[in-house]
C-alpha cells in the first residue's frame, strides 16, 4: 500500500520567537533553528511500521487520475508531502531518515504564504497521483496550534478522516482508529482511503541511525511548483491579522515569615488579589 505523510517545518520548541515588526503576521527567522514539527514524527513512525509489516492490499479504489502529481514506484512505499520554503529541506532530511522513502517540497511562494484551506487543496493535488490508502499527519503544528491540515486534505479528495489517533489499526477495507477522549475512549472506523492525524502516545518514533542518516541525504527530494500541479493558490480563506508577543510577566509575590502567617498571606492573596478562591 502507498502512505502519504503530511509534514512541516516549524520552529524549534526551545527557540525565541520574536515578531517582525517589518512583516505582519510573521517571525524573525534569522536567529531561529527549524526542524520537523514533532507530532510528524508519530506519523511518520506509524507510516514506516505499517509499510516495514508489508502493509495492506485494500480491495477498493483509491484516489487518482488525472490532475495529480505522477511519482514514479512500484510497491507500497510511504512518501512525504510538505509545504515550504526551500529551507523546509532540512526538516524532509529528518523525515527521511525516519524511513520515509521519499518526499515532495511544494515550494512555491503562493502556496507557502497560503491559509491552511488553500494549502490543503494544494496538497491534496501533490497526493492525488500517488494515490495512498492512508494519509497520516501530525495531530497538530505546534507553531500554530493547528489541527486542520489532514481534515482539509482529505475534503478535497473527498476520503473520510479521523483526527487524534492514538491507535490505528489496518482491517481489510477500513482503518479503526482509536481516540482518546475526557474519561473514556473512541473507536472509529473508516474506509480506506482515508486521512488520520497522529497523537502522541500513537508509538514510539525511533531515534534515526547513522547509516539512516547518510542514506537520507541520497533520497529524492521532489521540488514542485503551482503550474506543475495544475492549481492556483487562489483567495485565502483566513489570514493572520497579527502576530505579537505576549505581555512580559508580572514580578511574583515574596511571603516570609513563620509557616503559619505565611500560609495565612497565601491564602489571602489567593482570595482577593488572583481571585482563585
Amino acid at each position: 500500500m502507498n502512505i502519504a505523510v503530511l509534514l512541516r517545518q516549524v520552529p524549534d520548541t526551545e527557540a525565541k520567537v520574536v515578531p517582525d515588526p517589518d512583516l505582519r503576521g510573521r517571525i524573525m527567522e534569522s536567529e531561529i533553528k527549524f526542524i520537523l514539527n514533532p507530532y510528524d514524527e508519530y506519523a511518520v513512525e506509524e507510516a514506516v511500521r505499517i509499510i516495514e509489516r508489508g502493509g495492506l492490499a485494500p480491495g477498493g479504489q483509491v484516489p487518482g487520475g488525472a490532475g495529480g502529481l505522477p511519482l514514479s514506484g512500484g510497491g507500497g512505499e510511504a512518501v512525504g508531502f510538505c509545504i515550504g520554503p526551500d529551507r523546509a529541506e532540512t526538516a524532509l532530511r529528518s523525515a527521511l531518515a525516519l524511513g520515509l522513502a521519499r518526499a515532495v517540497l511544494v515550494s512555491d511562494p503562493a502556496a507557502v504564504e497560503a491559509d491552511v484551506v488553500t494549502q490543503g487543496r494544494i496538497l491534496a493535488a501533490a497526493i492525488k497521483g500517488f494515490a495512498p490508502s492512508l494519509i497520516l499527519a501530525g495531530r497538530e503544528l505546534i507553531d500554530t496550534q493547528e489541527d486542520a491540515l489532514a481534515a482539509v486534505v482529505a475534503h478535497f479528495l473527498d476520503i473520510p478522516h479521523v483526527l487524534g489517533a492514538g491507535k490505528i489499526t489496518l482491517d481489510g477495507e477500513k482503518a479503526v482508529v482509536l481516540r482518546e477522549v475526557e474519561g473514556g475512549s473512541l473507536e472509529i472506523a473508516a474506509s480506506l482511503p482515508a486521512a488520520v492525524s497522529c497523537s502522541k502516545g500513537l508509538n514510539e518514533p525511533r531515534y534515526p541511525s547513522l547509516m539512516a542518516i547518510k542514506r537520507s541525504k541520497a533520497k529524492e527530494i521532489r521540488k514542485v511548483s503551482l503550474a506543475e500541479l495544475g492549481v492556483q493558490s487562489g483567495p485565502q480563506k483566513s489570514r493572520i491579522a497579527e502576530l505579537k508577543a505576549p505581555p512580559p510577566r508580572a514580578a511574583g509575590v515574596r511571603v516570609e515569615g513563620e509557616p503559619a502567617v505565611v500560609a495565612a498571606k497565601g491564602i489571602e492573596w489567593m482570595a482577593d488579589v488572583a481571585k482563585v478562591i
